[in-house]
């Protein structure tokens, strides 16, 4: 949830704070990977913005795909945490 709403750095701060042994190490490294990616309300914001002033014309459509995006990046940043999970032995 913070890397979705606030950012991924803000979301590894929170994984470092966490105490020595929360997480198996093959729990931590599909955690890591999933946290790997620029979905996040920002990086939304960064996409209409430059996009919709190299196209001025296109930004309604550009911002209406903004969301679709979001949802998108974040299932695929879940997908790598996935793929991670299926390709480590613990």
């Amino acid at each position: 949830g913070t890397k979705s709403i606030l950012n991924e750095y803000v979301a590894f701060l929170d994984l470092a704070a966490l105490p020595e042994g929360t997480f198996d190490p093959r729990s931590q490294l599909i955690v890591v990977y999933a946290l790997c990616g620029f979905a996040n309300l920002a990086s939304v914001g960064l996409l209409v913005s430059t996009i919709g002033t190299l196209s001025p014309s296109r930004r309604v459509e550009v911002a209406g795909l903004g969301m679709k995006s979001w949802i998108a990046g974040n299932c695929a940043t879940a997908m790598t945490g996935a793929i991670i999970g299926l390709v480590t032995f613990g």
